[in-house]
């Protein structure tokens, strides 16, 4: 059994001065505060729940399964990728990607199948077997996700600067950005075709971020089908491998990560951050990195006062979608069942919006589904659980269906709650039968989670698994920055750059950029193969 590499807080880690604190241990946390304990800051980081990881970890239940939480595949991290360097620096080289192959999504919409291929060559030339007649609309496609994607890098890199160069440089970053991202999905795409079935193949993928085309911004699609443009990875291992190494890389530069530590307070005076106060103990630092949200930061770890001085309008600010999640366990392996690597979207009818929209919790898993096979994708899962395989299905989910049990206690609630999970599960159970009708003598558990489920382990407040709403409005709010005007206080996590492990990652990059300054650049020398230069970004 792997040795833990966190503790519980206890009262007497208050004596103790970390340079900076870092609340939450989500990935976009644990890069932090692996920077900074590479650059020889020391760092301490608290998570409230009793295991570490944020979405990177895993839950386990009886006769040995478990399932990942959040991490279902991430893109860019091939040998020839750029992120490929940045996973390997804040695990050390220790973290191993599996490929998912050359088919890595498939979306079956209206009864029709479609194959997202890696590659962008291979995926024009599928899109184009699809739709021979819409060629010239799938190179446009093409062309409009490229251009946007390559605007983004200097608008998030634009998140660092200070007010002088925020307000000079910065301007001409967020202006050629926002060409993309105050458009919609489905008004990009309306532009250049006018063919339902080709727009809906374009935006299966959309639950990658949570908005559906005429809600999203198209900036936000460009990035993730960018991001997986190369196809898709999942860590050797299971997702936990992506905190376990990291908490390593922190631990072996001298951090330290502790569960079970609910910080209460982020502790100002002056406008100058203090410390933290976590189970009625004080913790003074230097500064304070939250990596839980900013709902979350300023309405829960800070008085309303600085919501209102710096005008973060938090109770009006969109989040991001929830949704049902059922868990199935399997009495054999993904290989006798033949389960793939690829993960399947499947849609009812053409009209994304109408089927999240419209959804209600008898019918949800009828219109739409995610499923994907997160043991097929591990080639050591049979390793360390034979004869064993796991599913994930998953639909959309409105936190208003669920707010009258929201008080009730976790795993003790009401029948009529119960009868909904329980709807629920026949309907994608169903489902998965259609499509893999194989597997239907082999069920031996399942588990459904809602979006109190989520709001009972991450703390986000209504179940939303992406944070903030990725609408255009979104990328104009001015305090998704990497520091707050409260001096001492940063923010990292997928609020302030894009939803996912990459995107929360590259925040956390960016906040202990803030921090290390120059020096964060002499630590890119030691990433191999990363040609990522300040004047280049």
């Amino acid at each position: 059994m792997r040795k833990k590499n966190y503790a519980a807080f206890t009262s007497d880690l208050s004596a103790q001065r970390p340079d900076h604190i870092i609340i939450g241990s989500g990935i976009g946390g644990l890069t932090t505060a692996a920077w900074l304990a590479k650059g020889g800051k020391k760092v301490m980081v608290l998570e409230r729940h009793y295991v570490p990881g944020g979405f990177t970890h895993v839950f386990k239940r009886k006769k040995g399964f478990q399932w990942d939480v959040g991490v279902h595949y991430v893109g860019n991290v091939g040998e020839e990728d750029s992120l490929k360097g940045l996973f390997d620096f804040i695990t050390d080289g220790a973290l191993e990607w599996e490929s998912m192959g050359e088919v890595y999504d498939v979306a079956i919409i209206a009864g029709k199948r479609y194959e997202f291929r890696k590659g962008e060559e291979a995926f024009r030339t599928q899109m184009k077997h699809y739709f021979p007649k819409e060629s010239e609309a799938i190179d446009a496609y093409i062309e409009l996700i490229n251009a946007s994607n390559k605007r983004g890098a200097p608008f998030f890199l634009e998140k660092t600067f200070k007010p002088i160069l925020q307000y000079t440089l910065g301007y001409f970053f967020r202006k050629r950005f926002q060409k993309y991202s105050q458009e919609t999905t489905y008004e990009v795409l309306r532009s250049i075709t006018d063919n339902p079935t080709l727009i809906a193949v374009l935006c299966a993928q959309c639950g990658n971020y949570g908005l559906t085309p005429k809600r999203s911004s198209f900036a936000a699609h460009a990035l993730v089908i960018g991001h997986f443009m190369n196809g898709g990875y999942y860590p050797k291992g299971g997702a936990e491998q992506l905190w376990q190494r990291t908490i390593d890389t922190i631990n072996n530069h001298g951090g330290s990560v502790y569960i079970k530590a609910n910080v209460q307070e982020i502790v100002v005076k002056k406008n100058r951050v203090q410390g933290v106060r976590v189970d009625n103990s004080f913790i003074p630092c230097n500064s304070v990195i939250s990596n839980v949200g900013v709902l979350n930061t300023f309405q829960k770890l800070l008085p309303e006062a600085y919501s209102q001085k710096y005008k973060i309008p938090t109770n009006t600010l969109e989040r991001a979608t929830a949704h049902f999640c059922l868990y199935v366990g399997l009495d054999a392996s993904s290989e006798a069942l033949q389960l793939p690597k690829h993960n399947i979207w499947w849609y009812a009818h053409t009209d994304t919006d109408a089927i999240i929209n419209e959804a209600t919790p008898e019918n949800a898993a009828k219109q739409f589904a995610y499923i994907s096979f997160p043991s097929a994708k591990d080639p050591l899962w049979e390793d360390t659980h034979p004869n064993t395989a796991t599913i994930q299905a998953i639909s959309v989910a409105h936190y208003d269906w669920f707010k009258a049990y929201e008080d009730q206690p976790w795993r003790n609630r009401e029948d009529a709650y119960e009868n909904m999970k329980e709807v629920f599960k026949e309907g994608m159970l169903n489902r998965l039968f259609e499509l893999f009708p194989q597997i239907k003598p082999h069920v031996v558990v399942t588990e459904v989670s809602t979006p109190l489920s989520t709001k009972h382990f991450t703390n986000y407040q209504e179940g939303e698994i992406y944070g903030l709403a990725h609408t255009p409005e979104r990328f104009t709010l001015p305090f998704l920055r990497s520091e707050t005007k409260i001096k001492g206080l940063r923010l990292a996590g997928q609020d302030v750059t894009l939803v996912g492990v990459a995107g929360a990652m590259i925040s956390g990059l960016l906040c202990a950029t803030t921090i290390l300054k120059f020096k964060s650049w002499k630590l890119f020398k030691q990433i191999n193969g990363l040609d990522w230069k300040p004047d280049s970004a």
